[in-house]
């Protein structure tokens, strides 16, 4: 697979794993909020379904972003620091994006909510993000690989030195 058709799997998947976590998260708080007849059931749906769009669209820009920034690094050498700063300037660009097209709309009480809910909901998306990455990493390493699926009988083959080697039958 060409490494920018990876780089573009991996910024959706990125996306999609922010639109996740946030979506989560939002239908655990609405639903505390709707518990506590606040809000209706179709408020609450409402509200998931715009904060995974905007969280998409935060790992979209979080990843491209990352992609550029820390292209040569693995995921493991990363800081949360530095992630977490990413994330954070993904939520900023989207908040300027979303101020000059309809912040003029805002109350003041308002763009300060927006811009410190885009910017802690990109940065808090950013370091789970790597953090999983990083478990996920560790994970990989320390299993037995093909081992642990459960290879069916073997079969003994020999090799052109003299030795035998197990080659599983499937």
């Amino acid at each position: 697979m060409p490494r920018w058709l990876r780089v573009v799997r991996g910024v959706i998947g990125t996306g999609l794993t922010f639109a996740a976590g946030v979506g989560v998260f939002a239908s655990v708080i609405g639903a505390a909020v709707w518990l506590a007849d606040r809000i209706t059931a179709r408020e609450l749906m409402q509200i998931v379904g715009k904060s995974s769009v905007v969280a998409f669209i935060l790992g979209v820009a979080f990843a491209g972003v990352l992609a550029i920034a820390a292209r040569v690094r693995r995921v493991h050498k990363l800081s949360l620091g530095l992630v977490s700063s990413l994330g954070a300037g993904a939520g900023l660009l989207y908040w300027i994006v979303l101020a000059f097209n309809g912040g003029r709309n805002w109350s003041t009480r308002d763009a300060i909510a927006n811009f410190v809910l885009l910017t802690l909901m990109g940065a808090g998306s950013a370091a789970a993000t790597v953090m999983i990455a990083r478990r996920a990493r560790s994970a990989l390493d320390a299993g037995d690989g093909l081992s642990g699926l459960g290879a069916g009988d073997e079969e003994i083959v020999p090799s052109r030195r003299n030795s035998t080697v197990t080659i599983p039958k499937l």
